[in-house]
């Protein structure tokens, strides 16, 4: 009894790692050219700058300045080596099953974002 016991203890505080990370990642921003509009999932940021976004969704860039092409970008994002060992300890435990339902399980597959608009031809 005293085995289980200690089984279960183990498995409730090993469980969810990704519980314990933040559930917003940080984006820099630069750009080449200034007085860009820039947009961060339809929210308007200065360049440069750093943006916290939620880790478990994607991150769509827009940018535009007179003269130039519009540019757009989606950043995807990936299970995170904490999500990883959720899933190892959901396959023996069940337990971590928890922290991959949170934002913490994943990462933004780019966290470096430079912008660079083109002038357009006419």
């Amino acid at each position: 009894m005293k085995i289980l016991f200690g089984m279960l203890i183990v498995a409730v505080v090993a469980s969810g790692c990704s519980l314990a990370r933040p559930d917003k990642q940080t984006i820099n921003i630069t750009c080449s050219q200034q007085d860009l509009v820039v947009k961060v999932n339809g929210d308007r940021v200065t360049c440069p700058s750093k943006v916290d976004v939620r880790r478990d969704s994607k991150v769509v860039f827009e940018a535009t300045k007179e003269g130039h092409e519009t540019f757009s970008k989606t950043i995807d994002y990936h299970l995170s080596t904490a999500g990883k060992w959720d899933v190892v300890g959901t396959l023996c435990l069940l337990v971590p099953v928890v922290g991959l339902m949170s934002p913490g399980a994943w990462d933004l597959d780019q966290t470096d974002f430079s912008i660079q608009l083109h002038p357009t031809h006419k």
